[in-house]
């Protein structure tokens, strides 16, 4: 499946997953990378060699974090368009889940904790088909936004319609 779009779709928003996601890993990137960064300021270590050895690997960590970040935010896709929702997974093998807006029974959207007021939280979208959510967009920032964008296409559908 592709989630990209087709005939007289327009893509409206299209997003992955807020950077606040990864707070945690951010902090520890910040962190070895200061670390990395004091070892040309701060001479614990009188070995060269071994002092080399040690940047060498706080920049490994680093950049494993920084890199571990870039490729697990591509991997997740959300779309809104004008016809649908939908979230794509994957980089190499790639899923996808998509729902129609004329077929969105609700949207429930949760905010928690200081990235809430960031405005960033999680948009539900379910069918009348399952009890469940059929497409969760996570931690994506400007919730709110997409839930009245998703809204507005609902209520223009159902004018049209009518």
């Amino acid at each position: 499946m592709n989630a990209t779009p087709v005939d007289n779709e327009e893509v409206l928003w299209s997003g992955s997953v807020s950077h606040w996601h990864y707070a945690g890993k951010w902090l520890l990137a910040i962190i070895f990378l200061a670390a990395l960064l004091a070892t040309f300021f701060v001479h614990i270590l009188d070995d060269v060699t071994v002092l080399w050895v040690v940047r060498g690997v706080l920049a490994v960590i680093t950049l494993s974090l920084i890199v571990w970040i870039s490729v697990d935010r591509s991997r997740r896709k959300y779309i809104v368009t004008n016809r649908r929702v939908s979230v794509e997974f994957g980089i190499v093998s790639k899923q996808s889940t998509e729902l129609r807006i004329q077929d969105i029974r609700s949207i429930n959207l949760t905010t928690t904790g200081l990235s809430g007021l960031a405005g960033i939280g999680r948009v539900e979208f379910s069918s009348a088909a399952s009890d469940d959510a059929d497409v969760i967009f996570w931690n994506t920032p400007n919730a709110e936004k997409i839930r009245d964008l998703v809204r507005s296409l609902q209520s223009s559908a159902g004018a049209t319609a009518s």
